[in-house]
């Protein structure tokens, strides 16, 4: 991971946009969050960080005015002296309705796929109400992406349904600037869909943002940028606050310590031999090649970790749903499972327990002359449950966990079923380095096994754990790279089509 130096954009202001004090939430049996006392500054930026369920996405959802807290209150300084919209005792705010002023961009999507980019900032952009709403959202959202995200490639009249990841994330991002009067700004993993680029490009407008007086809550489980845009850096482990400090006084060290252990990521590069004379799983020679004109032919054996590494938005998703579907000219084995990228339209039955959500794919093998005995799917829910610790258990509603446990659900979904091939499109979006490492774990174990993975990542510091990884670029395979080539700057390079000393050298 490359260290990045620390850039605050201005000194914040002594003037608290908003105080939580002893604020308390609970869902059920559950204690989502146990007396909170935090602030966020005008022109700060303030880190959030803490392990999946901590309770951060909570948090931000009271600050916000989403959630009324149980107890405690939420004090807002406003022009007018101090207002108190989310004091558990008074009640005076309407619940599920956000604070004037304050955005939130959350971590799972909200944009509704049916309809276009512009509308969907018109949706919450009161300046574009009224005869003429859809040019003036249409100029408005085209000039704010152009600002934030040059280059960004977005059509304003497109479909948000039909945009990629990366592009719903910089239109969320964007929909959120267009709040008039904007004075607080929460982001929930901003960056994690977003290219090398889009990201160097948010965090300069975010700088821009504080300069001008926005509070801003940034959390993120990349540690490097939190140390390198944040002024103060909240630590949260079980719904409280245990720590807050000065980015500039700590590390990745000390913030994972305090989170609840000194974790790392692990990504230590696994090898493994494929089974000896085994017939490819894959073996579609060309296929690639038939989808973008690319001439790098692309194979898959038994027991083998194989990487989708390159530039956002290229053509890797289009493969792994060319191998999933079974598209014309690919060979491809019988059982096949597929993790989504898009957890919340593609990945989770809301309505479902985690046992329900874990099993559904299984439900073949589970079944005897047709019918799955209770016990059996029990017992497999709760062994999958417990070897990837998923907090909540097997019979907690889906929707109750946090985002890291959700996708630990759907990644379990796909490995306990039978299938010999199992796809991944970003599987790790959102999740915190102690998930990461139990599912990393999972991956070389069921591989080892015989299974094998085709996986796809934004980080490119994850191919280090695949066999071998094939590089795209403008919608083709430009290289195939193994063993020690795996590395952070030949995927670079191949994917800008440069050399990777020249990679070296500008970092």
């Amino acid at each position: 991971m490359t260290t990045l130096s620390h850039t605050p954009a201005t000194a914040p202001s002594d003037v608290a946009l908003v105080t939580a004090e002893a604020v308390a939430k609970r869902y059920g049996n559950t204690t989502a969050l146990a007396g909170i006392d935090i602030s966020v500054a005008a022109g700060e930026i303030l880190g959030l960080v803490g392990h999946n369920g901590a309770g951060k996405s909570t948090l931000m959802r009271v600050l916000a005015g989403r959630e009324q807290p149980d107890a405690g209150s939420i004090r807002w300084q406003t022009g007018a002296g101090t207002a108190t919209p989310g004091t558990a005792k008074s009640g005076t705010a309407k619940p599920g309705t956000e604070q004037p002023g304050v955005r939130m961009i959350y971590q799972e999507l909200a944009l509704c796929p049916d309809l276009t980019v512009a509308e969907n900032i018109a949706l919450s952009d009161s300046g574009t109400r009224g005869a003429g709403w859809n040019r003036r959202a249409e100029r408005r959202v085209s000039r704010k992406l152009d600002e934030v995200f040059p280059g960004h490639g977005v059509s304003v009249l497109r479909r948000a349904g039909d945009l990629t990841m990366a592009q719903r994330q910089m239109v969320e991002i964007v929909r959120a600037l267009c709040t008039p009067s904007l004075s607080l700004l929460i982001l929930d993993e901003p960056t994690e869909s977003l290219s090398i680029n889009a990201t160097r490009q948010l965090y300069e407008a975010l700088r821009g943002l504080a300069a001008e007086g926005v509070g801003m809550v940034l959390i993120s489980h990349r540690m490097q940028e939190v140390l390198a845009h944040a002024d103060r850096i909240a630590v949260m482990k079980d719904g409280r606050v245990v720590q807050v400090v000065s980015a500039e006084e700590t590390d990745e060290d000390a913030l994972l310590a305090a989170m609840g252990g000194e974790v790392h990521a692990d990504t230590a590069t696994v090898r493994r031999v494929s089974a000896a004379g085994a017939p490819p799983e894959i073996d579609a020679p060309g296929t690639v090649a038939r989808i973008d004109g690319g001439d790098v032919p692309f194979s898959v054996s038994p027991g083998e970790i194989v990487g989708l590494a390159g530039l956002a938005g290229h053509g890797q998703d289009e493969l792994l749903r060319r191998l999933w579907s079974n598209a014309r000219g690919v060979r491809v084995v019988r059982g096949r499972a597929y993790v989504p990228g898009d957890r919340q339209t593609s990945g989770i039955f809301s309505l479902w327990n985690v046992a329900d959500n874990l099993t559904v794919s299984a439900t073949r093998h589970l079944a005897t002359a047709g019918v799955v005995p209770p016990g059996r799917r029990r017992r497999l829910a709760e062994e999958w449950v417990q070897r990837l610790n998923v907090k909540g258990g097997a019979r907690a509603p889906i929707t109750s966990l946090s985002g890291g446990n959700q996708q630990k659900v759907i990644v379990a979904r796909a490995f306990a079923t039978d299938a010999p091939l199992v796809l991944l499109d970003d599987p790790f979006r959102g999740v915190d380095v102690t998930t990461k490492n139990e599912l990393y774990a999972l991956m070389r174990v069921e591989a080892a096994r015989g299974r094998s993975i085709v996986w796809y990542s934004t980080e490119n510091g994850e191919m280090a754990h695949c066999d071998r990884v094939y590089v795209f670029r403008a919608g083709r395979v430009v290289s195939e790279l193994a063993g020690d080539d795996i590395t952070d700057e030949r995927i670079i390079a191949d994917s800008f089509g440069i050399d990777a000393e020249t990679v070296q050298e500008d970092r």
